[in-house]
């Protein structure tokens, strides 16, 4: 097996794996720590009805920190869009109900917020203050991604993207011939999932436990 080939046919079971245990692990990890301090200071939304209607309009908004920092909710928001943009946009894609377009623009959207988010922590005094290294170096490395996937998304002769997907979803990879350029998307793709669960970007599991085991606790 040559290294292309564990790369477009191998890594990205291997990444899905490492990402899925990384995930479970730092869960398992919080859910056995002893309970947080009460920090409940404002009303708490009643019921799980409550607490769903709340958690929605947060993901999909960001309210909060609309209402206290508009420059940095432009760039925020735009970002977690363009990720789930690209998630919606990429089924749909396998699934014969739209083209590739709106998956490429979703990836233009989520390079030109990542950049602007840099930019400002960048500029903005308060926020330069608040940065950290991990911080800049998890948006670029993101930003990274994001580039290197646009690039190997753009059309290469009779090259198809869902059928090396569709392959590697069946379990059968070795249908297409990958580019250097596709090559090194698939490899940092997977190097950043295999990140994220490490990361301050983890936040996709952190937040139950900043709502539900912090703010929300009734004990």
């Amino acid at each position: 097996m040559t290294g292309s080939e564990f790369i477009a046919g191998v890594f990205p079971y291997i990444t899905i794996g490492l990402f899925l245990l990384g995930t479970g692990w730092r869960f398992v990890r919080w859910l056995s720590l002893p309970a947080h301090v009460k920090w409940t200071l404002y009303p708490v939304p009643e019921g799980i009805a409550g607490q769903l209607r709340y958690m929605i309009k947060e993901i999909f908004t960001f309210e909060t920190l609309y209402r206290f920092n508009r420059r940095l909710w432009i760039g925020t928001f735009s970002l977690h869009m363009a990720m789930g943009g690209f998630v919606l946009f990429l089924i749909l894609y396998l699934a014969h109900w739209s083209p590739a377009f709106p998956v490429r623009a979703s990836l233009w959207l989520l390079l030109i917020s990542l950049i602007y988010i840099i930019w400002l922590r960048m500029n903005d005094r308060n926020l330069r203050a608040l940065s950290t290294f991990e911080e800049y170096f998890n948006l670029a490395f993101l930003a990274v991604v994001a580039a290197a996937s646009l690039i190997a998304s753009a059309p290469h002769g009779l090259f198809s993207p869902r059928a090396y997907i569709i392959g590697l979803l069946t379990f059968r990879p070795d249908g297409v011939q990958l580019t250097g350029d596709q090559l090194l998307a698939v490899f940092l793709g997977g190097l950043f999932l295999i990140y994220l669960p490490w990361s301050k970007m983890v936040h996709y599991v952190s937040k139950y436990f900043t709502y539900h085991m912090i703010n929300w606790q009734k004990h």
